[in-house]
Formats: structure tokens, C-alpha cells, sequence
């Protein structure tokens, strides 16, 4: 590794902050076949602090857990696992949700070790977010194995779910102490016991705050002036020096990250680091090595990208993932999207075609690619599309749960996403990055969004209105991702299945036509692919609401208020229900 991409590593960390943050297999089933993406309702999942399902993976790799206080630890592993969502999943958590589509957090082995937290180092960040990743080959210990994967995604397929999962090309994780003592590169005199300790900022006491040689102390201990000592990382033929990261966005080091060299085209062998590291493994290491992805584990003398597109593709091969949520776009050469889409697609496809009798694998669809530009909106970008994405996150979807206001997003939405084939959009409350509601107003933001159409993310616990920890960190983002805590706010909770159920179990909601009827009244319907759905929708404070019809259902049928259950007739071109929580759902009994 060049002295100045070191140099560059070493200046960019002090800005760090945590924006980066058993079941047999099952006969395929008919659940699930009534899909469509553009009514999605995505659930998004932090692995590590969803739910422990079993403490025998809690620690792994010699990383420390615990450091003593709350904000030590807002940002080490926690437990969380994936046999804790499948046993949600056998719970029926999800499909009392109204839940069709889980996208969970990367699963690959993630980098042991911790880099400074925030921008006083004042806490260790390790990779439970798994955005940090180290193999792309492998599930992280931490996470659990391939075996316990699989009965994951065959689980939720059986259930009629889609899974996603997040996927970047652009990066792998920092340096940290603990590899560069494991897998013997930086120069590194420590033992793992010491690697592991947080070296913080604390001897700052009358220093200029700026002087990052000392807030990031840790640093110290590596040696950055003999080359010879990086030899066993990723080296130069995969990341860029610093004279070529940060000219535009394509080359940004996203807070001082290794970049890829995703414009490449030129062939390289594996780094060191894989060679060194996949030579250690033993037998027993198989538990965690994705199988698929076995014959991609040799120089392929192919481009850096092409080696990392087999590495993520191997997992749609191996479980028939459904999507991927890809990680910053345009820090990513748009060509090599397009070729994840590719390969992403004909792994698809080979599952299904391996695993006839296994859930999911009746199912047409293709593969689905969504991706983040920060602050996008719903507008329509030919480039991405071309390139294979369904959607791009949308930010800006309103996060105050103003309900007198909403149905004019609403109407914005539907009549820019529902009337195209080739283009839709992933609304959010809170993610990843931001939290934007209040607690209080989440019982009106579930009635927003679920209700919305276009494809929507429900960030974990959203539902409960789950709060963010207060830890006193210098990065406050890694309270936004606070453990689930279970059993809270049953009446929230109540309410939203209420409308995902409603949303599931009617494509017209996300992916109709949607035509006002009345004050904040509104007629949904969709009519594709011999599948036909209309309901109402009324947002009203009155205790008794009457619905003016305008002849859409004859005298005498029975409509529902899916919300409360209650059955009226149409009389006089009109229907009446209570109202409860300020909305009617309204459908046909049949």
C-alpha cells in the first residue's frame, strides 16, 4: 500500500463518523405468487439489534463486546442474530405485519476490530451495521451460519416474503488494530488482547481538538512509513492512492474507506489479505463459507469489481435472494451495476431452476435492485433504470405524520410512479442514516406511509415507535440504531398491522391509481395482469363518517371498514362506518 494513501486513511479517520455505520427446507408453496414490487412493504432489519436468538454466537474473532458504560458500547455487536429473525419469523411477526418483503443488513464477515467512533474517538465502532465488510465469501460469525441463513430465507419464502439484502461494490471496511494483529500487516506490535482495548482521545486535556494524531491515538501503533508492512492487505492493484480518491463522487473514499477500483477493467489476482486469510481457515470453518461462492475464492484474473459482483451474485445463487439494496450509487461506475443486475438476474434464475420444489422458486419476478442518492425523491432516473434499478430511496417523503396534508404526496406519488412500468420508489420514515419523526406523531406517520402508494420501508420498530438511545457518544447515529426492546406499545403496534394487513391484502393500495372522491377521500384502483383491486381510503376526524360513492358499487353491497371490521350496505349511493385512529379502510366483502 502507497505511503500516501496511508497518510490519506490516517487524516480521513478523525472525520469518521457512523453514517456507516433449524428448519427443513420446505415444498414450494402458492404464497407469495400475488406480488408485486410497487406495493411492497419492506421491513428493514438490523441484524444485531433486532433479536438474540441464541447467545452461543455472541462473541467471535476475539472482539469485546463489552467496554463498561453505555456509550462505550453503543456501537459493539449486541447479539442480535438470524436465528433471532427466524424465529420471528415462525412467530408470524411479519405477517401480522402485513410484512412481504424483509431486507436485512450485509451478512458478510465483517472486519474484527474497531475503528474510532465519532469525531472524539470516545467509543469503539465495530461493524454490527455490516457495512464494513472483510469476506464477501462468508457469513460473519457473529450473524450465524450458512446452514441457519438458509432456513432463514426458505422460512420467509414459504411465508410469501421476498428477501433483500444490503450490497455494496464500492468499498470493504478500515483498517483495525485487531486484522493487522490477526492476518499480519501495518507493522502492528500488539496482541490481540491489547488490540482490542480503546485507545480514545482522552489525553486531549488541553490540546487542540483538531490534532487527530492524538484523538485517533490507536493509529499510532501502526507503521506507516515501510511499505513492506501493507503487503498483506488489500494492496494498490485494488484501492485507489490518495492522488486518486475525492476528484468527483465516482472516486469519493466515503469517509476515508478504501475505494475500490470499480472503473478498472484491468485483470489482478486475489488480494493478500484473501490469500492469507482463506489459507488459515480450517475444515471447520465451512459452517460459514458460503458454498456458492467456493469456486470464487482463486485468482480468476478478472477486474477487482468482476471478482466482487461473483462474490455478492453467489449468494442469490446459493438461497435465491430477491433483491438487493445497493450502497451509494454514484460512487460505483454505472457499467458495473449493470453487470450486477446481470449476474444478480442468471443467479436468480439458476436457483429457481435447481430448487423446483423449494419455495420461491415458482415465482417470475426479477431480480429487484434498489439503491440510495442522497436526498433523492421519487423522480424518474434513466440511467439507473437502465441500469437494472427498480427505484431509487426516496428521502423525501413527509415525516411529521400530518394527515390533513398527506393526501396530496399521495396524489404526487400516484400519478408519477403508478402510471409507469418501469419505475417506482422505496419510502421511508427513519433508516440507516437519520432519524426524522417524533415518537409521539408515529401512530399518524404509520397511517402515511403504509398507506402510500409506491413501494415503502418500514425501519425496525418503527412500529413500536421504538426510541433511540441517548449514550452520550460524540455520533449520535448509532443511537438511532438502538436493540429492540419487545413488548412495548402494543396499541401502536396494533394499529399498524391494521394497515399493513389492509396494504398486503390489496395491490391497489401501493401500486393503484388513486382518484380524490371527496375531502381527503380517495378511490384506488389497480387492474394489471388479470389481477383487479379497488378500495377507499378516507382520513377523517369525525367519530361517524359518511362516503360518498359517485356510482362506484351498485345499491346493496356490502362494503367493509377493514380497520374495525365493521359491514355496511350501500344506500343512496352512500356508506357510513365510525372511524377509529382518524382512517377508514374501506373494501368489498366477497
Amino acid at each position: 500500500m502507497k505511503k500516501n494513501l496511508l497518510g490519506k486513511v490516517l487524516f480521513t479517520l478523525f472525520l469518521l463518523s457512523s453514517l456507516y455505520s433449524c428448519k427443513s427446507r420446505v415444498e414450494s408453496s402458492a404464497v407469495g405468487e400475488s406480488f408485486t414490487w410497487d406495493n411492497a412493504t419492506v421491513y428493514f432489519v438490523y441484524i444485531d439489534r433486532f433479536f438474540n436468538g441464541t447467545s452461543s454466537n455472541d462473541e467471535n474473532y476475539n472482539r469485546k463486546n463489552d467496554y463498561g458504560n453505555e456509550t462505550k458500547n453503543v456501537a459493539t455487536f449486541h447479539g442480535g442474530d438470524i436465528v433471532g429473525i427466524t424465529q420471528k419469523l415462525e412467530e408470524g411477526y411479519f405477517q401480522k405485519l402485513g410484512v412481504n418483503v424483509i431486507w436485512i443488513t450485509g451478512v458478510y464477515e465483517q472486519i474484527h476490530g474497531w475503528v474510532g467512533g465519532g469525531d472524539k474517538n470516545d467509543f469503539p465502532h465495530y461493524a454490527y451495521h455490516g457495512y464494513y465488510p472483510m469476506d464477501f465469501t462468508a457469513m460473519d460469525k457473529n450473524f450465524g451460519t450458512i446452514e441457519e441463513f438458509r432456513a432463514f430465507v426458505d422460512l420467509a419464502h414459504t411465508q410469501g416474503m421476498r428477501v433483500v439484502m444490503d450490497a455494496g461494490i464500492n468499498h470493504p471496511g478500515y483498517l483495525t488494530l485487531l486484522d493487522a494483529v490477526q492476518y499480519k500487516f501495518g507493522g502492528v506490535d500488539l496482541t490481540e488482547d491489547e488490540a482490542v482495548m480503546h485507545y480514545d482521545g482522552l489525553n486531549l486535556e488541553g490540546k487542540d481538538s483538531l490534532e487527530h494524531y492524538q484523538i485517533y491515538s490507536y493509529l499510532n501503533h501502526f507503521d506507516f512509513e515501510d511499505s513492506q508492512n501493507w503487503m498483506n492487505w488489500w494492496g494498490d492493484s485494488w484501492i485507489r492512492s490518495s492522488e486518486e480518491v475525492d476528484k468527483d463522487v465516482l472516486t469519493e473514499s466515503i469517509f476515508g474507506l478504501p475505494d475500490f477500483r470499480t472503473d478498472s477493467r484491468k485483470a489482478v489476482g486475489l488480494p493478500q489479505l484473501m490469500k492469507n486469510k482463506w489459507a488459515s481457515e480450517g475444515d471447520e470453518f465451512k459452517k460459514w463459507v458460503n458454498p456458492s461462492a467456493q469456486k470464487y475464492r482463486t485468482d480468476l484474473d478478472i477486474a477487482q469489481s468482476e471478482y466482487v459482483i461473483h462474490w455478492l451474485a453467489a449468494w442469490v445463487e446459493e438461497f435465491g435472494i430477491d433483491g438487493f439494496r445497493c450502497d451509494v450509487l454514484e460512487n460505483v461506475d454505472t457499467f458495473r451495476w449493470v453487470e450486477l443486475n446481470k449476474a444478480c438476474n442468471e443467479a436468480l434464475s439458476n436457483w429457481r431452476e435447481k430448487n423446483p420444489n423449494i419455495a420461491g422458486a415458482n415465482w417470475s419476478d426479477n431480480f429487484w435492485m434498489t439503491g440510495d442518492i442522497w436526498d433523492a425523491g421519487i423522480d424518474f432516473n434513466e440511467e439507473y433504470a437502465k441500469a437494472g434499478f427498480a427505484s431509487i430511496v426516496n428521502f423525501t417523503f413527509p415525516k411529521d405524520g400530518n394527515l390533513l396534508s398527506i393526501g396530496t404526496t399521495w396524489q404526487n406519488y400516484s400519478d408519477n410512479l403508478n402510471t409507469r412500468e418501469d419505475w417506482n420508489t422505496l419510502s421511508f420514515l427513519n433508516n440507516t442514516y437519520k432519524r426524522d419523526t417524533q415518537n409521539s406523531d408515529m401512530m399518524n406517520c404509520g397511517t402515511s406511509l403504509l398507506l402510500s402508494p409506491g413501494a415503502v420501508q418500514i425501519f425496525y420498530g418503527d412500529e413500536v415507535g421504538r426510541k433511540a438511545v441517548e449514550s452520550n457518544a460524540s455520533d449520535p447515529t448509532h443511537g438511532f440504531r438502538s436493540d429492540f426492546v419487545w413488548g412495548t406499545n402494543p396499541e401502536m403496534l396494533k394499529h399498524w398491522r391494521k394497515l399493513g394487513q389492509f396494504r398486503n391484502n390489496h395491490h391497489s393500495v401501493g401500486a393503484g391509481i388513486q382518484t380524490s372522491i371527496g375531502e381527503n377521500t380517495f378511490l384506488r384502483e389497480y387492474d394489471k395482469n388479470g389481477h383487479r383491486d379497488r378500495v377507499i381510503i378516507k382520513l377523517t376526524e369525525d367519530e361517524l363518517s359518511v362516503v360518498e360513492l359517485r356510482d362506484i358499487y351498485e345499491e346493496g353491497t356490502q362494503l367493509r371498514n377493514a380497520y374495525s371490521g365493521e359491514i355496511a350496505k350501500v344506500e343512496d349511493g352512500k356508506v357510513a362506518f365510525k372511524s377509529v385512529n382518524q382512517v377508514l379502510l374501506i373494501e368489498e366483502v366477497r
